[in-house]
């Protein structure tokens, strides 16, 4: 059940955050947390990386999405799959009525 809310709050900021992040970055960056982790980098350190990497690309509100995208997939509560799916899931156009 924490999982599926987790996933949907992730996915509701994944579509205010369109303008410069596509689904496939995010995706990425859940990837490479995942990879990073396994190698041995801390949480601490990837968010600082992030954070300064990311500082003069995207806005606050990127930002605190990638901070949290990155949490989540570190301690693996969602895989970067489920952060692609839920991505694309909730930035399709609404159907017309």
């Amino acid at each position: 059940m924490m999982r599926i809310i987790l996933v949907a709050g992730l996915s509701l900021s994944c579509v205010t955050a369109q303008a410069q992040l596509t689904c496939e970055q995010l995706g990425a960056i859940a990837q490479t947390t995942v990879e990073l982790r396994n190698q041995g980098n801390t949480l601490n350190a990837l968010l600082a990386e992030a954070r300064r990497d990311g500082k003069n690309k995207y806005t606050e509100q990127e930002l605190a999405l990638i901070g949290n995208l990155i949490r989540h997939s570190y301690d693996s509560t969602v895989s970067p799959a489920e952060v692609v799916e839920a991505c694309k899931r909730d930035t399709k156009p609404a159907p017309p009525r």
